[in-house]
Formats: C-alpha cells, sequence, structure tokens
C-alpha cells in the first residue's frame, strides 16, 4: 500500500497534539466530561493515524494483548481494595473524610489505566481487522 507524502507529514505534524488531548482529556476526566474511555479512544485515534502511514510500527499484536490483559487485571486489583478497606467493590478505597486532593489523584490513576486499556484494545481490534485483510 503506498501513502501519500502529504499524508506522512500531516500525521507527523498532528501525533503529538492528538496524544496530548487524549491524555488532557485522561487526566481531567474527574473534572469534565470526559476521562479514560473518551481519551483511550482519542490515544487509539492516534496511534492509528501513525500505523496506517507506518504499519512496520505494530508487529507483535501478542504483546499487545498481553499488555491489555496486565492492565485489566491492575484495573481490577486497583478498584477491588475499597472492598477490603470499605466493604463495597469499585469504590475509592480512601476514608470518606479523605480530602477531595487525593481522591481526585486516585481517580485520576484510575482514568489513566482505563485509558491505556481501552486504546490498547481499539488498536488491537483495528490491527487485527487490518492484519486479516491482507
Amino acid at each position: 500500500m503506498k501513502t501519500s507524502e502529504i499524508l506522512r507529514c500531516i500525521s507527523r505534524v498532528l501525533f503529538p497534539f492528538i496524544l496530548l488531548y487524549g491524555f488532557y482529556i485522561i487526566i481531567n476526566g474527574h473534572l469534565s466530561p470526559g476521562g479514560g474511555f473518551q481519551g483511550g479512544a482519542i490515544l487509539a485515534t492516534g496511534i492509528l493515524i501513525s500505523y496506517f502511514i507506518y504499519p512496520e510500527k505494530i508487529r507483535d499484536l501478542n504483546l499487545l494483548v498481553k499488555l491489555e490483559k496486565y492492565v485489566f487485571i491492575l484495573i481490577i486489583a486497583i478498584s477491588s481494595i475499597g472492598l477490603i478497606t470499605r466493604g463495597e467493590i469499585f469504590t475509592s478505597f480512601l476514608p470518606l473524610d479523605t480530602k477531595a486532593n487525593f481522591k481526585a489523584i486516585f481517580l485520576t490513576i484510575l482514568n489513566l489505566f482505563i485509558g491505556i486499556k481501552v486504546s490498547i484494545g481499539l488498536v488491537l481490534i483495528f490491527s487485527t481487522f487490518i492484519e486479516e485483510g491482507k
């Protein structure tokens, strides 16, 4: 598949801005609409733009599958700590009287892991479709 030089140039320029915007959506997910899923979809878009221009960048899909599984286990583990500390699963493990800054850090970290998992998952879906079509 031959790609246009204009498309390569534009993707090189847009790639860092797309990633920056995706991380911005993830990090500010606890304050504004957005969060892990939306930011992860934007990150996947940036990675896929790079993949369509340079298909040799993503070679080992099995490594991405393993990484996605590890991130999923990490999300479940972090979310399950609340079961031990507060008796409820998928809640913050911090006490109710904790300052809002610490709760925001917890939500930001969880949003970051969710964003990474979503972006890896979407990249896997699209790259698998591309590999099957070859």
